[in-house]
This record gives structure tokens, sequence and C-alpha cells, in this order.
């Protein structure tokens, strides 16, 4: 139910001292992060807030996610003191248990919604720091208290914690067998969010100078695959948009996808990185704008999708973030060969 035994776990001192590494552990972080959020698709707002996930504890999932937020701003804290050559305020790994405690319960009379939001405000707050440290200041040892608080091993300890209850969500899961094609808004803007910010930060593992040489995905480079990305989610704003109006989308069926992947392709052939760049968010912020102003009821809602069987415009939206799961995961896994074969 905590993270006792990974902040307990000896630090080891960082090697490999490179802006990609840096990436990678920035990467690592963001999708551990949206793996943790995915446990929450298909679940209604009974099973996020009131039943209990540990046999041993009166925590909900909501009361979990306050957890982690209170653990990401406590890192935040940690992390400036020792920026500012302070000793960080350590009452909190010395007591975890209080800690953890008195974050649940500063939270626990507040509404989903609020703690999605605290979830999402602590982590971009803590990882935009992350990226304004110099690189020698955020590789350099930290010694405290006989550890080496070394920001890539506070990394680290964050992403295994993500990860770790994540799995126990996924258990749990598992153990009340629900499932359903529809959920809060909320969650649904947390997921993809964090999905689209999964999507680029695995972005960050190609040099700019290689985004549109370097092949990542294919022969695509990642010019190719930022446009190619915009293009699908403009299918999903122009559908989500007759959703909104209670209208099934007015989308053309798309017989050979990869025959549709290869045009939209070359009409891209010519255009600069920018333009791709400025496509995928834009693209991003209409879909969000459409979410944002239906209602839980078109939601949940069931439309006739293009391909045939109906679906709910809650399962609509989710496959544009399993779309930036899907390239996420493939960059990180060409970033991670290269870097075993320069090892």
């Amino acid at each position: 139910m905590d993270n006792q035994g990974l902040f307990h776990r000896k630090m080891s001192k960082p090697n490999k001292h490179s802006p990609t590494r840096r990436h990678r552990l920035l990467a690592r972080l963001a999708a551990e992060r949206t793996r943790l959020l995915w446990q929450l698709l298909g679940l209604d707002r009974e099973r996020l807030t009131r039943p209990p996930v540990f046999p041993d504890s009166d925590w909900t999932v909501k009361d979990l996610l306050a957890h982690v937020a209170a653990w990401d701003r406590w890192e935040h804290r940690a992390m400036a003191a020792m920026l500012a050559g302070d000793e960080p305020d350590f009452r909190a790994v010395e007591d975890m248990d209080a800690f953890n405690a008195a974050a649940v319960d500063a939270w626990r009379d507040r509404t989903l919604s609020a703690v999605l939001a605290e979830l999402h405000d602590a982590r971009e707050a803590w990882v935009t720091r992350l990226r304004d440290v110099p690189f020698e200041s955020f590789f350099a040892s930290r010694e405290h208290q006989g550890w080496d608080w070394a920001f890539p091993n506070c990394l680290n300890v964050q992403w295994q914690h993500d990860a770790e209850h994540a799995d126990q969500l996924a258990a749990w899961r598992e153990k009340i067998a629900v499932e359903s094609d529809t959920g809060p808004k909320p969650v649904l803007v947390a997921v993809l969010n964090a999905a689209r910010h999964e999507l680029l930060t695995a972005a960050d593992l190609v040099p700019p100078a290689d985004r549109a040489s370097r092949p990542v995905c294919g022969h695509w480079t990642l010019k190719d695959l930022v446009g190619h990305v915009a293009d699908w989610e403009q299918v999903g704003v122009e559908g989500l948009r007759d959703m909104a109006t209670g209208r099934s989308p007015n989308i053309a069926h798309i017989p050979d996808i990869e025959a549709w992947n290869r045009e939209h392709a070359a009409a891209r052939e010519g255009q600069a990185w920018e333009t791709c760049w400025v496509d995928l968010h834009e693209t991003r912020e209409q879909l969000l704008d459409v979410l944002q102003g239906m209602d839980q009821g078109r939601i949940d809602q069931s439309y006739l999708f293009p391909w045939g069987p109906q679906g709910t415009a809650y399962e609509w939206v989710r496959v544009f973030a399993t779309h930036d799961r899907e390239h996420a995961h493939d960059l990180r896994q060409k970033a991670d060969v290269g870097a075993a074969s320069s090892d």
C-alpha cells in the first residue's frame, strides 16, 4: 500500500551521465504513470470512490491516487531543497505510515475530479522542474543520511512506485471482474492527457537534428509518425463532433488502413517538422475541446461506428489514447535497442 520498500532500498550511484539517459528516465516515468491511470478505465464512479482496494486498508482508488500525488509533491520539495543546497525534510521517509495517512486524510473529502487534478498538477510541477535542472546537476551525487539522492535514483523510485500500484490495481480489477464500456469523463481526460505526455516524452528520445531523417517506425521518421498521429486524431475529432450532437460518426469506413496510412504519409512528405508538430497539438486541443463540452450522457451513449459494431463515445476517445501509447512504446523500444548497441 505504500512505497516504503522502494525508499528503503539503498540508492545506487547513477551511471552513464548523458542527455539520452535523462530522456529515457523521463519517458519511463511517463509510461508508468499512464499505466497506473489506465487501470481506472471502465470503472464507474462508485468503484473509484467507495470500495477499498486493499484487504487490510480502507483506501479506495481515489485515496490511492491522492497518496501517489502526495509523493510527487514531496519529491518536488526535496529536489528543490537539494538544488538550493539545503537538507530536505526527511520526516516523510522516516515515518511513511504517518505521511501516507495524513496525505490521504487531507484529500478524503475531496471529489474524484479534484484528486485527479492534483495528481496531474503535482506530476507536472515536478517534471517541469526536472527539465530545467542543468545536466551536471541532474546527475550529481547527493549524499544525505548515508543515501545517494541523485535525481536519477529519485526518478527510478517514483516510476517503480507507480508501477507497484498499477500492478495492485490490475490485480484488484481482475478479482472484482468489473468491466464497462464507459466511465467518468474526468478519468478519460486524465488518461488521454497522460498518454499524450507519454508519447511526447518518448519523442524526446529522438535528437532534434534526426527528427526528419532517422527511421523510428519502419521507414517512417519521427516527423512522419507525428503527422500520422495527427491525421488519425483528426478523424477522431470529426467523429466525436458528431457524437457530441447525438449522431453516429459520419466517417467513411476505411477498409484498407495501411493504404490510408501510406496515402496520408505521402501527402505530408514535403511538410516541415514544425507543420506536423503544430498539427499534432492542434488536433489534440480540438479533441479535448469537444470532449470537455460533452455531458456524461453523451459520453455513455452508444453509436454506430464506421467499422460496423456499436460503441460509446468513451470507447471512441480511448482508441486515440491507445494509439499514443502504442507509438510511445515503439519509440522507447527503439531507443533501448540503440542504447544497448552503443554500450
